[in-house]
């Protein structure tokens, strides 16, 4: 076991070594195929007003996305002031920032949540609802957006990406049943997904919690976009909300695979790719992706000043 244990403490900053190289060599790839000059030149025109208001957005994001999160773990049995959430979600969002996936953020919350109540799995299973009702939100605002835009992309991207789409969505709906199949409540391999879909019908088991959630969600999402478009506007990116609504979700999807530092290169690649489909400036695009992850990581600094505090506070007791 010791063996073990040392192995996985050289293992975890091999593989943030891997992920830093990989972001590295992304952002390198792509930042060779644009004019840097012209890159550096659109975001330095950004008014400072644009920029504000995009993190006005922002934080308006997440702050709605704790509120739904804090109604997802008062149905599970957690109760703990909004506050308490808003701390915990900002500390995970500036963790997901320097961790080697968008995700690894969440081992905050679950962490902070379990202090509570003593049991991590249910900590868990609230968290990775949160993701499911997120990730559905944006499912469901990128469907219809792409419905909206049908003439937006080439046929060879536009069916195969609506159908990849609808087929993620429709997965996230299965969840709900799998309860249902004893096989996997009674399996000791799947036998934690049968506790995720009590879970998540303990959550969504009224029509009017199904829609608040996804209300919530939606109305988070379109302010995170609402963000990118003032952003895309100022630097250049001449496009509709609806463009946005088409184009950045699945960039954000993307974002989620463990490959890249906070999704950076990632999230470039991906982002000129998309808009490049549209007509659109490469030097434009990848400045617009780089002020975003800029914005992104502003936004997520009141995280690190409550976790700075707690630990000075634990430190003084």
């Amino acid at each position: 076991m010791p063996a073990v244990r040392k192995n996985g403490k050289v293992g975890r900053p091999a593989n943030y070594a891997v992920k830093l190289a990989i972001t590295t060599l992304l952002l390198i790839l792509i930042i060779r195929q644009v004019d840097p000059a012209r890159a550096w030149q659109a975001i330095s025109q950004v008014p400072p007003a644009d920029i504000l208001l995009a993190m006005l957005l922002q934080l308006a994001s997440s702050c709605v996305a704790t509120y739904r999160w804090s109604l997802i773990m008062a149905r599970i049995g957690f109760h703990r002031p909004f506050i308490f959430y808003l701390k915990s979600f900002f500390k995970g969002a500036f963790f997901n920032q320097g961790l080697p996936t968008s995700i690894g953020g969440d081992g905050i919350r679950i962490l902070d949540c379990s202090q509570e109540k003593g049991t991590a799995e249910d900590a868990f299973y609230g968290v990775f609802i949160d993701r499911i009702v997120g990730l559905a939100g944006l499912l469901l605002l990128n469907i219809c957006a792409l419905l909206i835009n049908r003439h937006l992309l080439p046929p060879s991207v536009y069916f195969p990406l609506l159908l990849i789409l609808g087929s993620l969505f429709c997965s996230l709906i299965l969840l709900f049943f799998l309860r249902r199949f004893r096989f996997i409540t009674t399996s000791r391999i799947l036998g934690y997904l049968g506790r995720l879909s009590e879970r998540y019908f303990q959550v969504y088991s009224s029509v009017g919690a199904i829609g608040l959630q996804t209300g919530l969600s939606v109305v988070t999402h379109l302010l995170a976009m609402t963000a990118f478009y003032t952003l895309g506007v100022a630097i250049g990116l001449d496009y509709s909300l609806r463009v946005y609504l088409a184009l950045v979700p699945p960039v954000i999807l993307l974002t989620i695979l463990p490959v890249s530092l906070a999704g950076w290169g990632i999230r470039e690649g991906a982002m000129v790719g998309f808009f490049l489909l549209v007509g659109a400036d490469k030097s434009r695009v990848l400045s617009f992706s780089i002020l975003y992850g800029l914005l992104a990581l502003v936004c997520s600094l009141p995280g690190l000043a409550v976790y700075l505090g707690e630990r000075n506070s634990a430190q003084r007791k």
